[in-house]
């Protein structure tokens, strides 16, 4: 019995390896989808954005949120921002600042819902200018910058939760399949590993696509951010998230080599599950018994034999 049980797991180990990293991959995707949604959280972002304080505008930025002669927004230009895929947290609030009815040093949004808070104005930064209109006149104008709307956009149109999302489902339900193929004795194993190899490619090509949007999205925030600011805004793109996308990543790689090993290690020593000998067995056992009925005799299936 103790060997017997001990074949079945040692000729199962390839499903048992991706049953385990299927585990690990949803519990990855699953984290980084949630980052920045609440202050448990915040340290799974996708990008951090300051005011750089090694600026020369950065005098500018700090007048700019005590011009108004009273405390509410002085000492705003301390503040951080995380942006990640469902959400975006502000860390090192003022104490004088009344965030909700409260003197909280950190708060999380939804992504789509920040544009209504009063801090999302209160962190406009107006930046003021001349323009000359010929050689007798001038005009001033006005430039915002806002840095948390600049952690929105990320959230909202540059980098989309949709692809991760889809991920996640699809790896619930590798796993569900991969575990009901381990289990001994249930009907409709084979197809149900054809339809594993086909989602464990799929897979590995969405989230890769996935990845690929993402590194694309944080790198050009790094890069164009700080020039198109006038490196008023420091950019700093989280090395944990980008940890846990690739680790995902490569996690369903070794899972479709190790798919694809099965199968073509199945197809080539003629590898077939019980049922589906059985099930073979029987549909040959089921055409004998007919041609044992019918024809009997070798003449029975002969044209003579019938019109005799």
């Amino acid at each position: 019995m103790s060997v017997t049980l001990l074949w079945y797991f040692a000729k199962r180990t390839p499903k048992f390896i991706i049953i385990l990293l299927n585990f690990i991959t949803i519990f990855l995707t699953i984290f980084l989808l949630v980052g920045c949604y609440n202050e448990q959280n915040n340290s799974t972002f996708l990008v951090k954005y300051q005011f750089n304080k090694d600026s020369s505008f950065y005098p500018v930025i700090q007048n700019s949120f005590t011009a108004t002669g009273n405390n509410k927004t002085q000492g705003l230009d301390d503040i951080i921002i995380r942006s990640g895929y469902m959400g975006v947290c502000i860390d090192n609030v003022p104490h004088n600042y009344n965030l909700q009815g409260q003197n909280l040093e950190s708060v999380c949004y939804p992504r789509k819902n920040i544009s209504n808070t009063p801090l999302y104005n209160d962190l406009v930064i107006e930046l003021s200018g001349s323009k000359s209109v010929n050689s007798t006149t001038t005009t001033k104008s006005k430039t915002s910058l806002n840095i948390l709307k600049l952690a929105q956009v990320t959230s909202v149109n540059v980098i989309h939760p949709y692809i991760l999302i889809a991920t996640i489902i699809l790896t619930i339900i590798q796993f569900i399949t991969v575990s009901y193929t381990t289990v001994p004795g249930l009907p409709f194993k084979y197809p149900i590993e054809k339809f594993t190899l086909i989602l464990s490619l799929t897979l590995t090509l969405v989230w890769g696509m996935g990845a690929t949007w993402v590194h694309i999205g944080v790198h050009s925030a790094v890069k164009f951010i700080p020039e198109a600011s006038m490196q008023i805004i420091k950019v700093k793109k989280g090395k944990k998230a980008a940890s846990m996308t690739w680790f995902a990543f490569a996690f369903f790689v070794v899972i479709s080599c190790i798919s694809l090993f099965t199968e073509w290690q199945a197809n080539r020593t003629g590898d077939v599950e019980p049922e589906e000998i059985m099930k073979n067995k029987n549909k040959y056992e089921t055409n004998n018994d007919d041609n044992y009925n019918y024809h009997y005799y070798s003449s029975d299936g002969s044209v003579y034999g019938t019109k005799a």
